[in-house]
């Protein structure tokens, strides 16, 4: 057991489908005088063929995936029971996917069907889902012999899995094999006192071809520091240890609290959380405080030489108030990750009783997610408390269920098992067992505990370049798949 995890001492560590796809476009006409339901040059006019799908089969709650494509490109996703009117006359092709609610896995009993559309008529097709079957996950071993390896990535389109040890080194896994040589070792500008250590990496959204990466770790004076590095130009398994300081946190006292993640959004800009600098309630009043970094959402523009303010970034209005500060009120954002969708997912390890995850747009700067006012949706230290603007978290547990540090992951959106695409992904430092819920019109639905304890300590989740997810505990990365 690594000590910056030891729950009896820190707690994180603070202790220690509804998929709805754009509509595609109506297609080609049906080669009268003009396209389907609009009127011809000629004069003439053509009434649009039309198509009626039904879905049988599915709880009331559960979202199919059905695809239909046709004449001209045609493509649109249903969800259920639809019609889709002004069609151009031709063959359309029905595929349904199978259905997963929580543990719950429905197929089609017909997966591909063909329909004739005609003009001025209305065909129709039924999507019929069987009985339920149970889904299981499991998790595979990809790699073993690293040292507290506590976050792994990729940069776009490279199959290689970079590993970080939390002692300083980033570690590469190359077709199934783990380099002997790191790509990068920083050990003697880290401190791994307590909860600190080498925390994270990101690749520049560009790195292919400018080699930037950066990192995340605390510095020998207990300072959370950002970094830039470069690959090196002669091997691409091995980056040039010169790097660039961006940026500094001071971090005095506790050795706890030190957040750790790094991520570039949708929208090319680096996203950093430091945690609210550790203590109980945070004493020094950090997350509330505009003028301190700490216990903060920051949001920075590192695509010059340094790094900038982006100039959409909420105003510092006040005196002293710190320009980077996207968003407020955070206490140990561990993990947090940006979904396809827009969205982020930021989990929020609490103090003594309840562990939270927030998801909102990406684009949502200004908020206040409500440290230390609020520990989830439950008021500190008060029966009631003052919660104008403050942003309550879409979904908590309480520390009566075992857990006690909430250990936030991804959402799924890779290829291998395609039944869990939109699911987040999260596990507890106290419990380690595999959970699951979905976020769907801004309410979280099918939460899962998938009965999978995983071997070991976790300390984090991590995802690779084609967005397939692992777990990282020990000294082994796990992937999730799904169970023969």
């Amino acid at each position: 057991m690594i000590s910056f995890l030891r729950p009896a001492s820190c707690r994180l560590l603070g202790m220690c489908l509804l998929f709805l796809a754009a509509c595609g476009g109506n297609g080609s006409g049906d080669g009268a005088s003009g396209a389907a339901g609009s009127s011809g040059s000629s004069g003439g006019s053509v009434t649009a063929g039309a198509l009626s799908l039904s879905v049988t089969g599915l709880p009331t709650d559960t979202a199919a995936n059905v695809s239909v494509a046709g004449p001209g490109g045609f493509s649109r996703v249903v969800s259920r029971s639809d019609t889709l009117a002004n069609l151009a006359t031709g063959t359309y092709t029905v595929t349904a996917d199978r259905v997963l609610n929580g543990t719950s896995l429905y197929s089609p009993t017909n997966l591909s069907q063909s329909v004739t559309v005609t003009a001025g008529a209305s065909s129709a097709v039924t999507v019929a889902y069987g009985p339920a079957e149970t889904f299981r996950l499991t998790v595979s071993a990809v790699a073993s012999g690293l040292t507290a390896p506590i976050y792994l990535t990729a940069p776009a389109n490279d199959p290689r899995l970079f590993v970080v040890e939390r002692a300083g080194r980033i570690r590469i896994v190359r077709d199934g094999t783990l380099l002997s040589a790191p790509y990068l070792d920083i050990s003697a500008l880290t401190s791994t006192d307590g909860e600190r250590g080498l925390l994270s990496m990101a690749f520049d959204p560009a790195y292919a071809s400018n080699g930037r990466f950066y990192v995340y770790y605390t510095a020998a004076d207990g300072a959370i520091t950002v970094s830039r590095f470069q690959v090196s130009s002669a091997n691409p398994d091995v980056a040039n240890p010169s790097g660039t300081v961006l940026l500094t946190v001071p971090h005095p006292g506790a050795s706890n609290h030190n957040g750790g993640q790094l991520a570039f959004g949708p929208d090319g800009m680096l996203y950093l959380a430091p945690g609210d600098g550790g203590g109980s309630n945070d004493p020094a009043g950090n997350a509330q405080s505009k003028a301190s970094l700490l216990g903060k959402m920051l949001r920075i523009d590192v695509r010059g030489n340094g790094y900038a303010i982006p100039s959409d970034n909420p105003p510092a209005t006040g005196a002293g108030d710190r320009p980077e500060i996207w968003a407020v009120g955070l206490r140990n954002p561990w993990r947090f990750s940006f979904d396809m969708t827009g969205q982020i997912y930021i989990a929020d390890v609490g103090e003594s009783a309840r562990e939270e995850v927030n998801v909102v747009p990406a684009t949502s700067g200004g908020l206040n997610y409500g440290w230390d006012r609020m520990e989830g949706t439950l008021c500190v230290g008060a029966a009631t408390c003052d919660i104008t603007a403050l942003t309550p978290p879409v979904f908590e547990y309480t520390h009566a269920s075992g857990g006690c540090a909430i250990l936030g992951g991804y959402v799924y959106r890779g290829a291998a098992v395609p039944e869990i695409r939109g699911r987040y992904f999260y596990t507890d430092l106290c419990t380690g067992r595999l959970q699951s819920f979905v976020f769907r019109d801004g309410v979280v639905t099918e939460s899962v505990d998938w009965s999978l304890p995983i071997p070991g300590t976790v300390y984090s989740f991590g995802a690779d370049a084609a967005q397939e997810i692992y777990v990282l505990t020990a000294g082994e990365v796990l992937r999730i798949q799904r169970a023969q």
